[in-house]
């Protein structure tokens, strides 16, 4: 036997033993949070400056791309035989502006400007969406890309030599590992906001395909196009860089969370490419995790087992609960309430407060045993799930329906509610009880009959109403079936006869 002493000195060795547990277990958790945090604000400051100068070259590179684009497109007309011999008494003629820039480039490509100046201005056509424009519409676009084409007038003189008597344009330099044509070096392209809609500017002199510039020809004609950044280009170059809300804001928005970056490489632009970054994720851990894994392997192991198997055990005991739950009130087959659910709704309307009124509808279904005797119980089946649906859809949010067993329906509907309306109301019931069933490539015909009580005009207690529904529903029967009665309806007979089964 433990003496005292002993025993006292087990009970405090024994709350020793728990003191160092708790010290133990606190500086564990002190530790793990003071790494995870040390080590996390130093991660992730240096994964969102990662992510930050990565998706700013990754938006760049994009636009470059698309800037490229452009130009290919613009070098079709600009970089053309046919535009450089149109041009050479004056400006295009309408048949050229129809066919070569609205049927072609406008339609296909999309440019909703399209300019041919002289260096100097004097000689100037413009073509907006397909559609030549007055001089002075396109003169005033010339304004806000006036610094461009001045950087495509002196590319373009630049890139001269003699030849022949003539100029020679110097030639873009073949890149084999590039799928598109090497082009003169003489287009300018910039991101300018035109008729406020972000677009992509190309300027550049008109030269024929032979890179040969008659000395009579010297002066150049410049081609401006414009076209426009649209959302369907935002969204698919959201999608391929994989980054969100992407789009142009003012050079001196301050927003926090939004990145920002020039693109085009045009000074004059005062709008820059914005979008929302992507959070930091995988490099975050990677550099996090050696700092943390001595603490986490001490009780990860079994942290992690009898968090899953207890984590298992409450989601199947919930699923469990929640399954039973659910068929302890509801009817399997069809879904609908059943009778202990039912109870539970009109005890429910009868605690919400004495007076109020509230209306039960009984229905059965008539030739149902027919149909299970016929075609068996699977077709049986089939007509209660029909008749279920379309009660349902009948009564909608307005109130509840029922399985009581068998072919046995009932209704219960809150409020006060007009005897007229009630009856018409049943006799809807009935009606869908009646409209034929498909099943097995055949139709199944069956009938309805409804008995309607409302309380408290027919009875003081849920049992009362429910026997005056039931016999109303029995006089329904009795009346040929495939009708609706109400209580108020039913003969002295009938009601005395409601009377011995409230009785019985």
């Amino acid at each position: 036997m433990m003496t005292g002493k002993a025993e006292e000195g087990h009970t405090t060795r024994r709350r020793g033993v728990g003191w160092a547990i708790r010290a133990a277990a606190l500086m564990i958790i002190l530790l793990f949070g003071a790494a995870n945090y040390l080590v996390l604000d130093y991660a992730i400051e240096r994964a969102d400056s990662f992510v930050a100068e990565t998706e700013r070259t990754l938006v760049r590179n994009e636009f470059s791309h698309q800037i490229d684009q452009v130009v290919q497109y613009q070098s079709q007309l600009s970089f053309w035989d046919k535009t450089f011999d149109e041009l050479a008494n004056g400006m295009p003629d309408d048949t050229f502006v129809r066919d070569q820039m609205r049927d072609w480039m406008w339609s296909d490509f999309g440019f909703s400007w399209m300019i041919f100046t002289s260096p100097d201005g004097e000689k100037v056509l413009g073509v907006h969406r397909g559609e030549k424009v007055p001089e002075r519409k396109a003169r005033e676009k010339l304004h806000w890309v006036s610094d461009l084409t001045r950087k495509a007038e002196r590319a373009y003189r630049e890139a001269l030599s003699p030849d022949r008597g003539g100029w020679q344009v110097a030639g873009g330099k073949a890149d084999p590992d590039l799928l598109t044509p090497a082009l003169p070096e003489i287009h300018v392209s910039g991101m300018r906001l035109i008729d406020r809609v972000m677009s992509i500017v190309v300027v550049q002199a008109v030269i024929p395909k032979t890179l040969y510039i008659p000395a009579s020809r010297l002066e150049p004609t410049l081609l401006i196009t414009v076209k426009p950044v649209s959302q369907k280009m935002l969204a698919n170059t959201e999608r391929r860089l994989g980054v969100r809300d992407l789009g142009f804001t003012p050079i001196v928005t301050q927003e926090p969370g939004l990145l920002m970056t020039p693109v085009g490489g045009d000074t004059y632009n005062p709008m820059v490419t914005s979008w929302r970054p992507n959070m930091p994720g995988s490099f975050v851990w990677r550099w996090a995790l050696p700092q943390i894994a001595l603490f986490v392997l001490v009780f990860a192991g079994v942290m992690l087992f009898v968090t899953l198997r207890f984590s298992a055990l409450v989601r199947a005991l919930q699923r469990s609960e929640t399954k039973n739950a659910f068929l302890a009130r509801h009817d399997p087959l069809t879904g609908l309430k059943n009778r202990s659910g039912f109870d539970e709704e009109v005890s429910r309307a009868i605690r919400k407060g004495e007076n109020r009124p509230f209306t039960i509808l009984t229905l059965d279904l008539d030739r149902f045993k027919a149909v299970n005797d016929r075609h068996g119980h699977a077709a049986g089946d089939a007509v209660l799930q029909a008749v279920a649906r379309r009660f349902s859809e009948r009564i909608g949010r307005y109130g509840c329906v029922a399985r009581l067993g068998g072919d046995e329906f009932s209704v219960l509907l809150t409020g006060e509610h007009s005897r007229d309306h009630m009856v018409e109301l049943a006799a809807s019931l009935v009606l869908d009880t009646q409209i034929p069933i498909a099943y097995d490539g055949q139709l199944l015909l069956i009938g309805g009959s409804a008995g309607i009580a409302q309380f408290p005009h027919h009875g003081k207690t849920v049992h009362d109403v429910m026997v005056m529904a039931d016999a109303a529903l029995y006089a329904a029967k009795n009346g040929g079936r495939n009708r609706a009665i109400h209580a108020g309806d039913m003969g002295s007979e009938e009601i005395a006869e409601a009377g011995e089964i409230r009785a019985a």
